[in-house]
C-alpha cells in the first residue's frame, strides 16, 4: 500500500538559505555588502540570525540572488502574504469581537 508523502517542512533558517545563495553565487559578504550599500558584518549578522534585512533590503537582496522576495524568505508560493493577512485580520477580529477593517497588523523587516 502506497502512503502518501507528506510535504517536506522547511526547515532552513533565512540566514542559512541567504548564506546558501550568497555563496552559490560565489559573493563574499564583502562583495554583497557593497553591493547592497551595507556593511559586511551587517550580512555576517543576517546570516548567523542576530538580525534581519529591512523589507527594503530583502527585495535588494533578492534580486543580487536572483531569486524571488518569497523565495529568498522561504514563503510557500501557494501562501500568498496579502491573503495570509487578510485571514489573519479575520481570526483577530473575531477573536476579540470587532471587524477586520479595525485590525491593523505592522510587519516588520
Amino acid at each position: 500500500m502506497d502512503v502518501p508523502q507528506q510535504p517536506q517542512l522547511r526547515t532552513e533558517t533565512f540566514g542559512a538559505r541567504l548564506r546558501r545563495l550568497r555563496r552559490s553565487r560565489r559573493l563574499s559578504q564583502a562583495e554583497l555588502a557593497s553591493a547592497l550599500n551595507v556593511s559586511a558584518p551587517a550580512i555576517s549578522g543576517w546570516e548567523k540570525g542576530r538580525a534581519r534585512p529591512r523589507h527594503g533590503r530583502v527585495a535588494a537582496l533578492g534580486k543580487m540572488l536572483g531569486v524571488s522576495t518569497a523565495e529568498l524568505l522561504g514563503s510557500d508560493d501557494r501562501e500568498f502574504a496579502p491573503d495570509l493577512l487578510a485571514a489573519s485580520r479575520a481570526d483577530i477580529a473575531r477573536v476579540i469581537g470587532t471587524t477586520p477593517d479595525k485590525v491593523r497588523i505592522l510587519i516588520e523587516f
